[in-house]
């Protein structure tokens, strides 16, 4: 072979991996070459998620054993930022391209399917299999419309509120009741050390209270999604507005709408109680060292009524213009997989609260502490309870503004609650259509 034959093979070689390496960098779904003839076929699907750590190792590891373990498909993991992973996912598949697979917040599902970025999956997954795992997680990840409930992903993990207690100051079971709840967490606080110490620190914000506003029998929306806040939910609201005011302007508990101010008692251990999401828990496994307490919310003295927080979801789910011919089936035996007990369990073990009920939660794992488990079934518990995060559109951008701008005026007595439920019941149907 010549000097310049030889030269010429080796230019054209580094043309064809400069090729190769282009095609690497596209776009999830853009379109590509056709396979060289004697490559296997193979599906690849491209996965973006904003799980932090130590969450996104173990996503990484039932990642890579799903890949060894199944012929045919490669499954990419690609991280993306939390703060901009939904405009990132819309701008994506209204371009054409985007990933194939998305693990998002189910609060954010409204605006993502309204986009048409979402393919709705009911019926590519076994109504049986829907049918094991939390039923708040799985409304969680419905979105709602005149029509009927349309499900837009496969719930993997759960959030919802407890109440984290130190366990160095009990004797006995938490508080089982609000009275209790109360007259224990006076009781404890000493306001005459430097700094106090408070036997409650409850931030005040919506969507850590806004389960006592169902326990009071507060309604925001009636089942046929009218404007009830002012009407059927009114006595309930206001009783549930006026409740809070009174921890607020209690001297013996910290309650507060300064998140700052009770993160601040907690942190530096000034506090025995708090109420918070189930994502904080190994914080305070932090700060309460070996005495780590978590018990569902206590119901509403005198009615016995359960609060109802939101339970929020990490929901997988699909681009919609996933191709129905190979990438679509892959997607669902992916995420069927996500919700076996096996992954379930690793998801515990990295912090994450599982959506399978069978899951036995008690059961003994070195990988997770014992009160973190005690920790798992309080959660468990607790959703049980609780209402599927709102997730529309109108939810995120109308609702929870007024609510809180209902919520902050009767705190700070700008507004008796009477006049803050009025003037949020108004705004509330001025913004939306009767169904």
């Amino acid at each position: 072979m010549s000097i310049p034959q030889y030269i010429g093979r080796l230019l054209c070689a580094c043309l064809v991996l400069l090729a190769l390496a282009a095609c690497g960098g596209t776009s999830a779904l853009a379109p590509t070459e056709g396979p060289v003839a004697s490559a296997p076929a193979r599906t690849v699907l491209i996965l973006w998620h904003a799980w932090p750590q130590p969450e996104e190792r173990a996503l990484a590891a039932i990642v890579e054993r799903y890949n060894r373990a199944t012929l045919g498909v490669q499954v990419v993991l690609q991280s993306r930022p939390s703060v901009s992973l939904r405009v990132d996912l819309s701008s994506a598949v209204a371009a054409g391209g985007g990933p194939h697979l998305a693990i998002i917040p189910g609060h954010t599902l409204g605006g993502l399917a309204e986009s048409g970025s979402l393919l709705p999956i009911d019926g590519l997954v076994p109504e049986g299999e829907l049918e094991r795992l939390l039923p708040a997680a799985v409304g969680a990840a419905q979105v709602r419309s005149a029509t009927g409930a349309t499900l837009y992903g496969v719930p993997l993990t759960f959030d919802t509120l407890a109440l984290y207690y130190n366990k160095a100051y009990f004797t006995g079971d938490p508080p089982a009741d609000t009275d209790e709840l109360l007259r224990v967490a006076r009781g404890i606080t000493d306001t005459g050390s430097d700094p106090p110490f408070w036997g409650l620190a409850y931030n005040l914000s919506l969507d850590r209270t806004i389960g006592y506003l169902y326990a009071f029998g507060g309604r925001v929306f009636d089942d046929s999604g009218a404007v009830a806040l002012g009407l059927d939910g009114r006595t309930g609201a206001e009783a549930w507005l006026n409740w809070l005011l009174a921890l607020r302007e209690d001297a013996r508990i910290l309650a507060s709408l300064d998140g700052v101010a009770v993160d601040s008692a907690l942190m530096t251990q000034q506090a025995a109680m708090t109420v918070d999401w189930a994502h904080a828990v190994r914080s305070y496994s932090a700060i309460w060292p070996g005495s780590l307490g978590v018990a569902p919310l206590p119901r509403l003295a005198g009615s016995s009524n359960a609060p109802q927080p939101y339970v929020q979801s990490d929901v997988l789910v699909l681009n919609a213009r996933l191709g129905a011919q190979a990438e679509q089936p892959a997607a669902v035996a992916f995420a069927r997989y996500l919700i076996s007990e096996p992954v379930q369990r690793e998801l515990l073990r990295a912090g994450r609260q599982p959506v399978l009920l069978s899951l036995d939660l008690g059961a003994e794992d070195v990988a997770v502490p014992l009160d973190l488990r005690a920790a798992a079934q309080a959660f468990r518990a607790q959703a049980e309870d609780g209402l599927p995060m709102p997730n529309s559109r109108s939810a995120a951008e109308v609702v929870w503004p007024m609510l809180t701008d209902m919520q902050g005026s009767a705190l700070r007595r700008l507004l008796t609650p009477e006049q803050a439920v009025d003037g949020a019941d108004a705004a509330l149907r001025a913004r939306i259509a009767a169904p």
